[in-house]
């Protein structure tokens, strides 16, 4: 048994033998009246539509109580928790159910694991309300907590495995903040992990936090497991988990939990007016993923076995099918394999029509990864690989089936991008080419919601070191360089590309100008101390190149070094075009060769070119140049 907590000071223990009072001197129902349910959308993180919404209790403050844990616990104190939770998750389905637009949405509703554990009827009493309140089964996704350690309890898991008989789904709420979250994933596998508001916040400019993320998402994924990124505020945040694989987003960036029931919507239009822009990038994707999609025949999970082989012999060719639930959502496939030995039988087909049998569709089930279409390719292919070698994916639109891809579909999908990957590609430095670096000024451009900073890298007296020492040691400067850019500036919100000969390109996506100034100060530092191997000893020495000018007089030049043009770009200004960035960083590109620091700024739309901030004094061994950036002009 779970260990029992003292109550609250707040609970008034029954005086009499109707344990239904007692609760701060409230009933049951007098206390679900005064309690009620507030909704947060849960939406797709590419479009905006919404997944689900879950219950969220509200008016704790006006019965007495601080937390619902509290709540609960006082009623499991007194003998009432299964009554309580019953009746509050009947007002939440009937809530719920008044959502415009609901048929196709999810229920994600919280539950306490003493009731669970206590109580075999769970599953028969939630599906009693839903028929009550006219929803399908198995729209209700149950919430795990890690209050209390389910894992401790052998009883649990066959609770939990009677309701995922009866179609209900299971997330891990919180996951990553409680004492037992791996375990919990080992032992009761979900179908969701919502990870927890800590690790989501600041996500775009933590880098520990994305790792952890990171991470997660590439854990639950194997596992067959969607990933929910909870509490979302910013759109970063929001941009970040997209990119990062979270399946799902839920926040106050989005929506706020509402008890106003007409105001929910089906979809979020801050969703695709701020990823939106971002997706220009994996438009190539969508399209190659559109192009291999196969439209197979689908089944739905209360189809007739009759219908079931109606449909293969109506469509020989194929060997599978998709089954669908009530609400479009795909459970996985049903394989002809499965069936042989009744399809060769002489009364197979017979016994599997027969009512009695009770042999039913979803009991031929077979497990197949699906996947949203609005995903880059590569995650195609995590899903793919981290799956039992199914014969391919079903993909889905809005949580609907959209159609099915095949392996050697797949495989074409990956072999297009890799090819046009390639084309791009600077041969030398695998750093992507003008095409790309064009892709992402332009989508820049029209991202309204994030600032970014645009970043133009040109060698300093690279002509004189490439003719003194030939064409082979320059490409090892040019090579030294891209590794550096790989190396030293942050992948997760860092842009890189090559322009050609000895131009490079970087963008973030950072709010914060003074990082963006120290990672490219530390950069030109570094490149500018590496370079020097390349020099012969005695140059080394000396610490200028002998050269003949173009006036035929022996000169003495530099040693091979970076100027960079820092382009600030805002996210309120949006309507300036390619010419006007183009422009600006010619000019910033002339001033930062005449600065003694090689570096100059300005921001897009700002009247003249304006002189950087000095970089603060840094640490030894931070190895960042603590020269002040010369005021550029142009």
């Amino acid at each position: 048994m779970i260990k029992q907590i003292t109550p609250s000071p707040l609970i008034q223990l029954p005086t009499s033998p109707d344990h239904r009072t007692g609760l701060s001197g409230f009933s049951i129902a007098s206390l679900c009246e005064r309690l009620e349910y507030a909704f947060q959308p849960i939406v797709n993180p590419h479009t905006g539509t919404v997944f689900g919404f879950e219950a969220l209790l509200r008016g704790l403050d006006q019965v007495g109580y601080t937390t619902v844990d509290r709540l609960f616990t006082a009623a499991d104190y007194q003998g009432c928790l299964l009554e309580l939770e019953s009746a509050l998750r009947d007002k939440a389905i009937a809530t719920f159910a008044r959502i415009p637009g609901v048929r196709h949405a999810r229920l994600l509703f919280n539950l306490d694991s003493r009731s669970l554990i206590n109580e075999p009827r769970w599953g028969e009493l939630t599906n009693t309300s839903l028929e009550r309140h006219g929803i399908a089964p198995g729209t209700i996704c149950f919430e795990l907590t890690e209050l209390h350690d389910l894992t401790a309890h052998p009883e649990a898991r066959r609770a939990v495995e009677r309701l995922r008989a009866q179609r209900f789904l299971f997330a891990i709420d919180d996951f990553g903040t409680g004492y037992s979250g791996l375990k919990l994933l080992y032992e009761f596998p979900p179908d969701f992990i919502k990870i927890d508001r800590f690790f989501i916040s600041s996500i775009s400019r933590d880098h520990k936090r994305r790792l952890f993320v990171e991470n997660a998402v590439h854990l639950a994924h194997t596992l067959g497991i969607q990933v929910v990124a909870e509490g979302v505020e910013t759109a970063d945040e929001l941009t970040a988990c997209r990119d990062i694989g979270c399946d799902l987003a839920q926040g106050f960036f989005i929506a706020r939990p509402s008890t106003e029931i007409p105001r929910l919507s089906s979809s979020y239009s801050i969703v695709p007016a701020t990823v939106g822009p971002s997706r220009r990038q994996s438009d190539s994707d969508s399209n190659l993923i559109r192009s291999r999609i196969l439209q197979l025949p689908a089944l739905h999970e209360n189809d007739d076995m009759r219908e079931v082989f109606e449909l293969f012999k109506r469509h020989s060719e194929f060997s599978f099918f998709p089954v669908l639930d009530r609400t479009g959502k795909p459970l996985g496939l049903v394989c002809e394999r499965e069936l042989k030995r009744y399809i060769y039988s002489t009364y197979g087909r017979d016994l599997l029509s027969n009512s009695a049998y009770r042999k039913h569709l979803l009991d031929f089930l077979s497990p197949c990864p699906s996947i949203d279409i609005n995903n880059p390719v590569e995650r195609l292919l995590e899903a793919y690989t981290a799956a039992d070698s199914p014969p391919g994916m079903i993909m889905t639109e809005n949580f609907v089936y959209a159609g099915f891809i095949s392996q050697a579909a797949l495989l074409q999908i990956l072999d297009s991008k890799n090819l046009a990957a390639a084309r791009d590609q600077n041969p030398l430095t695998r750093l992507p080419g003008n095409n790309s670096i064009i892709d992402y000024v332009q989508q820049v451009l029209e991202d309204s919601c994030q600032d970014y900073c645009l970043v133009y890298f040109d060698f300093d007296h690279f002509k004189p070191f490439n003719d003194a020492y030939g064409f082979r040691i320059g490409d090892r400067a040019i090579a030294l360089f891209a590794d550096l850019l790989r190396k030293m500036l942050p992948t997760h919100s860092c842009f890189i590309g090559h322009v050609g000969g000895d131009d490079f390109f970087a963008g973030f996506r950072e709010p914060d100008q003074q990082l963006v100034r120290r990672h490219v100060t530390k950069l030109l530092a570094q490149f500018k101390h590496e370079a020097q191997s390349l020099y012969d000893s005695a140059t080394r020495d000396r610490g200028y190149l002998e050269a003949m000018s173009r006036e035929g007089q022996l000169t003495r030049l530099p040693l091979l070094g970076c100027s960079a043009a820092l382009l600030w770009i805002p996210s309120s200004l949006r309507e300036s075009t390619l010419d006007d960035v183009s422009r600006v960083i010619a000019k910033l590109k002339k001033a930062a060769k005449a600065s003694p620091v090689h570096l100059a700024e300005a921001t897009l739309g700002a009247p003249s070119l304006a002189a950087p901030p000095p970089i603060p004094q840094s640490n030894p061994a931070d190895e960042v140049s603590t020269a002040r950036p010369l005021a550029a002009s142009a």
